[in-house]
Parts: structure tokens; C-alpha cells; sequence
């Protein structure tokens, strides 16, 4: 099985953190979101990914070379227009040619593993596919899936509708057991220029093409699902990723303050006389100092004093002295009261 994991997008609704840098690199416990991701991926025994890029895209693949090449084989296409989820998959027509495909989204967690998705998949050997769902309270905002009644079967797809007639929302997840019939669908809809949702070439049109084809495509449950592509969202993932660990990871000393876990505090931090936590993550070589900080993502190199902050995402190589709550600061910035 192959994987393919579209992040080429900029990331507009977590500005000012990607203006310089992609959406996958932002941090979920010290650690980029790609990073989750791929460790999911490798751990389900995939080893041949193939990451669709763009925006930034020399910062995204230095760093997945850097720490995730060894044992893989690394497949980077640049998506150089950016015409929709389905156009990104279509740059990768050429590894979609009869074997087993998994497509993960660049900008999402769930709680449950690929290797779990995977085997759900496998005790249903008459499926052409599955997509991972979860009943949500905005469906309008996300690809629509209508199952047959008592089903977990598949009727129809649609992408974005302003009148869904389902709450369950496609979460990001598919699995293809003949990848074939995906390159056969994509290559109709460009071949027509079907545009879909947002005038573009979407996925979701293409996988209910295949049913419209006599495909059979199933449901999986992705239990928990984090669409990191906001900042609430981010936030909460980062809660989960903390609170999945047994102990706080904390690799710097600390001077008169208290911890209150969960937390992750990286290597070379000064942290004195502050309150941190819970869900706290602290990136590399940052100063904190006579702070109290919670529910919050903390760049690398930044200097926080006299500050309360709450639900905030402070970037790297920030100055921010004064008191405040809520913050959402991008990389290099100063800010002081």
C-alpha cells in the first residue's frame, strides 16, 4: 500500500503562523504536524509516501528529509496550481496504478491509527473503498456522505452542500483497494473540466463518480478527528497530544515556577517564577519569566515575560512582555505594554 499526503495549501486561516511557514510545520507538542502524520503512516507499515507540495515547499521537504527519509521512500510532486483536493491527487496520476492507496490529509489528527483504519478496511474485501467520517454539527462546511439506511454503505457524496441532507462529514481519511479506478475517475473529471465546490476539481466528485460507476465505497469511523486548519482547532489537538502522554516531557531546567501537567517544555528553556500548564507546549530555547501560561502553543526562541496567557499561539522568535490573554502572534514579532 502506498500513501499519498496532499499539504501544498497556505494555510490562510492560520495567518500570521504560515507566513512563514507551511501549515504542516506548525507545532503539535514540539513536534510539526507532518511529523504526526508520517509517524502514523510508517507505523501502519507503509514505507512509499508521496507528499503533494506547494506553498513553502522547500521548508517542508527539508524537514521531512531531515527526519523521516530513513526506511521510506520519499516521493515530493509540486502541485503548481492550486485547483483543489482532487487536482492535488491528480498530480500523483502516476502512482495510482492498480495498488492499494491511502490519502491522508496534511492538516489532520485522529484518535484513531492508520494501522486501525487499515485493518476496519480489510474485513470488508467487497469494498472498492472506504472514507473515514464523523457526525458533525456544520456539515455544510465539509464533504457530505449519505449512507444507505442501516448501511455503512456509501449512496452519495457532496462536497460542501449548502443543504446537506446528512451530519456526516468526511474526515480526511480514504483508502482505495484498486487505486485504478481513482486515476480512471480523477482523469474524467479534468478531462471534462468538472468543477466542483469552490470551482475546483474536488475529491469527493471523483469518489462518487466511482460509485456512479458500480463501486462499492464503505464508512469507517475515525473515532476522534482534529482539522488543524484553525487555530481552536490546533489548540485542541495540541490538548490531545499532551494528554496521551504518561509523563510530561520537560528537557529544561526550571527556577522557582510551577508545572501543572500536561506539559512539554523542550531543551534549552528558562523557565522562572511562572505558573505553566496545563496544555502547555514549549518549544526549544524559549524564555519565560514571571508568567503564568495555559491551553497554549509556545514557538521556539521567544521571550515571554510579565505576561498571562490562555488558548494562544505564539510563534518562534517572538519578544512579548505585558499582560495578556487569547494571543495569536506570528514568528519575529514584538510586542510589549
Amino acid at each position: 500500500m502506498r500513501c499519498i499526503i496532499p499539504a501544498a495549501g497556505k494555510g490562510t486561516r492560520l495567518r500570521p503562523h504560515t507566513h512563514t511557514k507551511p501549515k504542516a510545520l506548525l507545532s503539535l507538542s514540539n513536534k510539526p504536524l507532518i511529523s504526526h502524520i508520517l509517524d502514523s503512516v510508517i507505523e501502519a507499515g507503509i514505507t512509499e509516501i508521496i507528499i503533494i507540495v506547494g506553498y513553502e515547499k522547500e521548508k517542508l521537504m527539508e524537514y521531512i528529509k531531515l527526519h523521516h527519509s530513513q526506511g521510506c521512500d520519499l516521493v515530493f510532486i509540486e502541485q503548481k496550481e492550486r485547483k483543489g483536493l482532487g487536482h492535488a491527487i491528480y498530480t500523483a496520476l502516476e502512482y495510482l496504478d492498480g495498488e492499494p492507496i491511502l490519502i491522508a490529509l496534511g492538516d489532520s489528527l485522529y484518535e484513531n491509527s492508520f494501522s486501525q483504519m487499515i485493518q476496519e478496511f480489510n474485513k470488508y474485501p467487497k469494498w472498492d473503498g472506504a472514507i473515514t467520517i464523523k457526525e458533525v454539527n456544520n456539515p455544510q462546511s465539509y464533504g457530505n456522505v449519505i449512507t444507505e439506511e442501516d448501511s455503512m454503505i456509501i449512496k452519495e457524496l457532496e462536497e460542501k452542500p449548502k443543504n446537506p441532507r446528512s451530519l456526516k462529514a468526511i474526515t480526511g481519511i480514504y483508502i482505495i483497494r484498486n487505486s485504478l479506478k481513482l486515476n480512471y475517475a480523477l482523469s474524467e473529471l479534468v478531462k471534462r473540466n468538472q468543477l466542483g465546490s469552490g470551482g475546483e476539481i474536488q475529491l469527493t466528485d471523483a469518489l462518487q463518480l466511482i460509485i456512479e460507476e458500480g463501486g462499492v465505497l464503505g464508512t469507517i469511523d475515525s473515532g476522534k478527528w482534529f482539522d488543524c486548519g484553525k487555530k481552536a482547532a490546533l489548540l485542541l489537538a495540541n490538548e490531545y497530544v499532551l494528554s496521551k502522554k504518561d509523563q510530561p516531557s520537560i528537557k529544561s531546567k526550571l527556577n522557582n515556577s510551577i508545572i501543572i501537567p500536561p506539559v512539554a517544555i523542550a531543551e534549552n528553556c528558562i523557565i522562572l517564577n511562572s505558573i505553566i500548564g496545563p496544555y502547555v507546549s514549549i518549544d526549544k530555547g524559549t524564555h519565560i519569566e514571571r508568567s503564568i501560561i495555559s491551553s497554549s502553543i509556545i514557538g521556539a526562541h521567544t521571550v515571554i515575560k510579565n505576561a498571562s496567557i490562555h488558548e494562544s499561539l505564539i510563534g518562534d522568535e517572538v519578544e512579548l512582555k505585558g499582560g495578556f490573554s487569547d494571543l495569536d502572534i506570528g514568528d519575529h514579532s514584538k510586542i510589549q505594554t
